[in-house]
């Protein structure tokens, strides 16, 4: 499993930032390890095709529009909820195991775009 976390900051344990593709960093997690890197995009599509191209296929998230969730589901990349205010990484990735986490689905979605 490749997850990928949208984050505030490039340091330990950051909160989660609650804009997906306009996020300025995102965590990636691969057998327990954790990297952070820059996103090389501003939004769009171009955010979806280079997580995708990187083997992502988890997404932990706040906020998804409907565009990108259409894409990374039709990928079939499973898309997870947090919860809102402040989440840690380690929180988040935690719940996650735990199988605890809201799946985002087309059911649900819209409740999940930043701007309706």
């Amino acid at each position: 499993m490749k997850i990928a976390i949208p984050v505030k900051f490039n340091k330990e344990n950051p909160p989660i930032s609650p804009l997906f593709g306009h996020a300025k960093w995102f965590a990636f997690v691969e057998d327990e390890k954790v990297t952070i890197e820059e996103n090389p995009y501003d939004g769009g599509i171009a955010v979806v095709d280079w997580l995708l191209h990187r083997g992502v296929d988890t997404i932990v998230t706040q906020h998804i529009g409907q565009k990108p969730f259409m894409l990374l589901h039709k990928e079939g990349v499973k898309l997870y909820y947090p919860g809102d205010g402040r989440v840690l990484l380690n929180e988040a990735i935690e719940a996650l195991k735990q199988g605890t986490l809201e799946t985002i689905d087309e059911k649900n979605v819209a409740q999940f775009a930043r701007h309706r």
